[in-house]
């Protein structure tokens, strides 16, 4: 595995998957635009090596924004199954993080009046974004009785040279803040910019409260992080992080957000907090930032989510999927009946497609009440017979045509209550429906199978 970013960005680039851009870009919308290009053709994540007006900074971007990065990243074939894969073996796995005196991130330490946000190349990504924001942060929380820290990747918008919003749209990070809001101050949260892959991809596993994510990352790479205590806040991090932002919310206080293209890939998700475009009405938490400590040299990190598929997407696609998996596995009567589990990209994390080996009939359907009310952000479910690829669009598609009778294989489910915060009329948070889409258990079920000439396979002369 990577022994840190660096190591991780000299290794793309030795096998063709980071390209060096010399070219002046801006902060707003053009390093975005370059992150858009690669994810719509495969290409290589980007290190933008000259930023219009911050002399001396670089900033990578498109890290996690195509399967074949992805798979790099973890070290395993670009292959759906083996993606999947990757995550089983590591999500259920901790090594238990190493406190060392100091690390790179420690050298260059600002505090007080030299804590200026605004000199970080920060982006601003789409058109009706409202500013500049965080995207690419790891933000690290310690929760005030038990104490065991959290991981999780939520955008914060710039508002200023030491302050930012912090959506803390994970319920986790959001009941660490009123954990510490009900004792009267504030929770110390830490942005991690730049650390080892592994961290980023482990924080968007659905690991319960009270585990640390960073134990996950380390199972995934194979050895402990070493982490060092934060400057002013209660927090530890990775010691060879590129840049570390270190802050407080502020109690009693609030921050607007947005709008902001989020991972549905427009704004419907902030239909009830706009009256007009650019009219805001979201309010979420202010951060006070206190310190920003960070290696020399530091290289900035951009992270791009809005239509997909794209980085934001790629992330937690498989994360995702294992967490269904997870579920599944409990409800078939054998693991090995489960044949895929694709969460599409291009749904922006609304869509499953579960791919089965039927033994009742009433296992599709059990699958698909099961995964809408599971608490999971899905709100369609496609199930299949294992003559199906679950990965394929095409192959789902004649499923759905010849083998579903809608009055009988379309499930909709009453309106849900919403997540505490959510916004009321997104589709995953009440809006829940399925197909079964497997032919029917029947004494010739040869009926439903594809009629397609033997031989194909044996064929040399085309």
């Amino acid at each position: 595995m990577f022994k840190d970013f660096r190591d991780y960005l000299d290794n793309l680039e030795k096998h063709g998957l980071l390209l060096r851009v010399t070219k002046e870009v801006d902060v707003r919308y053009e390093i975005a635009a370059g992150i858009r290009k690669i994810s719509d053709n495969n290409g290589p994540a980007l290190l933008f090596e000259n930023i219009k007006g911050y002399p001396g900074w670089r900033a990578v971007g498109g890290l996690f924004a195509t399967p074949r990065l992805m798979a790099f990243a973890l070290e395993t074939e670009e292959k759906e199954d083996k993606l999947l894969g990757r995550y089983l073996e590591f999500d259920q796995r901790r090594i238990e993080s190493v406190l060392v005196p100091s690390g790179p991130v420690k050298e260059v330490i600002l505090k007080g009046n030299d804590v200026d946000l605004t000199k970080l190349p920060i982006s601003t990504y789409c058109e009706w974004d409202a500013g500049p924001y965080l995207t690419a942060g790891v933000e690290i929380g310690r929760h005030p009785t038990t104490g065991i820290q959290n991981a999780s990747m939520i955008r914060r918008m710039l508002l200023g040279k030491d302050k930012t919003s912090l959506a803390a749209g994970t319920p986790h990070l959001r009941e660490m803040i009123q954990v510490a809001e009900k004792q009267g101050q504030g929770l110390g949260v830490a942005t991690v910019i730049g650390a080892h892959p592994a961290l980023a991809i482990a924080s968007q596993l659905n690991a319960p409260l009270g585990v640390d994510e960073m134990e996950i990352a380390g199972a995934l790479r194979g050895k402990p992080f070493e982490v060092v205590k934060c400057e002013t806040i209660d927090v530890q991090v990775p010691a060879d992080a590129e840049i570390v932002i270190e802050g407080v919310t502020v109690p009693g206080e609030s921050a607007t957000d947005g709008p902001f293209g989020e991972y549905p890939g427009n704004y419907v998700t902030m239909h009830n907090w706009f009256v007009s475009p650019g009219e805001a009405r979201h309010d979420v938490y202010l951060v006070k930032v206190t310190a920003i400590t960070m290696r020399k040299g530091a290289i900035f990190q951009a992270m791009l989510t809005g239509m997909p598929t794209t980085e934001n997407q790629i992330l937690k696609k498989w994360a995702m999927a294992a967490d269904a998996y997870r579920i599944l596995n409990r409800l078939v009567p054998y693991p090995e009946d489960i044949h895929g589990v694709n969460l599409t990209a291009a749904s922006g994390g609304y869509h499953l497609v579960v791919s089965i080996h039927k033994r009742a009939e009433a296992t599709a359907r059990n699958i698909i009440y099961t995964i809408l009310v599971s608490g999971m952000p899905i709100g369609h479910v496609v199930v299949v017979d294992d003559d199906i690829n679950s990965y394929d669009p095409a192959e789902v598609e004649w499923a759905v045509a010849t083998r579903v009778r809608a009055d009988r294989d379309v499930i909709i489910l009453p309106p849900l209550a919403p997540e505490p915060g959510a916004a009321a009329n997104l589709p995953t948070h009440m809006y829940k429906w399925g197909i079964d889409a497997t032919a029917p258990l029947m004494k010739e079920p040869w009926l439903y199978k594809r009629a397609i000439p033997p031989g194909v396979s044996e064929v040399d002369y085309v």
